[in-house]
């Protein structure tokens, strides 16, 4: 039983609050949720249990007291017992002495038997996300009174699992390739697709190219990480620079930028490429003035290819090809 003053548990929930307002991280949200349930109540064990998405079974998220390998093992189906009841209904498990009810106490049981235990339900809008469970060793460690303010806790853990799905989901939504400034390789590969099949109405040429740095590992080990990752986003920068308002640029790889020309030929394609090859070479990335090359390779449609797979399957080789001849060049099929 909490033996807190109201302010205190006011204080706990606020600082829960501060670090969800602060953070999309849920591990560090909910591990503190953990933390003060553990601190107020002694608790022996307490964790979240969420339903994976992708299977649909229950398993650990966070936790105080148990140990790697069960929850590593844990996988339990939501079943029809007490916690589906819990999960479907809302209504709160809530054993005030094990010994008394002991089928319900092996049921909701974790990895250790316990005196006293309460598990509730964790939802949002409408979804049921799992739920919030904390057990002691002594009987009678939680009240009904107590219910109310791990209720509080149960709704902070809905309200933090929801905001990170919801920012999960804005990222998978977001097209564009925020190191790079570039668009995202799937939605610049439905952009291709569009292209390729308005060029074949058209009776029309397009030309792609994979742009590869090729020094960039050798930039990072001499520099450090954030340098050549700047130095990637001033290449993408400067590739942007190049294109015309029909043409777009996506991040193909760790330090590739896959770039589409509209009703460009070959020919064309090619000049464009040397004209961006040279420029590279000529130009100092950073304030530490890092000098680097590009190996580039060049497809067409229809001169190398008649589909989207194979117009890629073409590039890529032609990228191949520049790098095992020297790198710093531009080839095509």
């Amino acid at each position: 039983m909490s033996h807190l003053k109201p302010e205190e548990s006011l204080h706990f929930l606020s600082e829960v609050l501060s670090i969800l307002h602060s953070t999309h991280e849920p591990e560090r949200v909910l591990s503190l949720i953990v933390d003060r349930i553990v601190r107020i109540y002694g608790c022996q064990t307490c964790a979240v249990i969420i339903i994976d998405p992708t299977t649909e079974y229950l398993r650990v998220f966070t936790n105080h007291n148990l140990s790697h390998h069960y929850v590593k093992e844990f996988r339990r189906s939501l079943g029809t017992g007490a916690i589906a009841q819990m999960l479907s209904t809302g209504k709160p498990i809530f054993i005030t002495d094990a010994e008394r009810d002991p089928q319900l106490a092996i049921e909701v049981q974790l990895e250790y038997s316990f005196r006293s235990a309460v598990c509730l339900q964790v939802s949002a809008e409408l979804r049921t996300l799992g739920y919030l469970y904390a057990d002691a060793r002594e009987p009678h460690a939680f009240s009904e009174q107590d219910l109310r303010l791990l209720q509080s806790f149960a709704d902070l853990t809905s309200i933090t699992l929801n905001k990170s799905y919801l920012y999960e989901k804005n990222l998978r939504l977001d097209k564009i390739d925020h190191e790079t400034e570039l668009e995202k390789y799937a939605p610049f590969l439905e952009r291709l697709s569009a292209s390729i099949s308005r060029a074949e109405e058209s009776h029309e040429s397009i030309s792609i190219f994979i742009l590869d740095i090729d020094n960039y590992k050798q930039i990072g080990g001499t520099y450090g990480y954030e340098a050549s990752k700047k130095v990637l986003k001033e290449i993408a920068g400067l590739v942007k620079a190049h294109l015309r308002p029909m043409d777009s640029a996506g991040r193909y790889g760790f330090d590739e930028v896959i770039v589409l020309r509209e009703n460009a030929p070959m020919e064309a394609g090619i000049a464009f490429a040397e004209e961006l090859r040279k420029t590279i070479e000529e130009t100092e990335f950073t304030s530490h003035g890092i000098r680097t090359t590009v190996s580039i390779g060049i497809a067409a449609f229809p001169t190398n290819a008649i589909s989207e797979k194979e117009l890629l399957l073409a590039v890529k080789e032609a990228l191949y090809d520049a790098q095992r001849n020297g790198r710093n060049r531009v080839v095509h099929l």
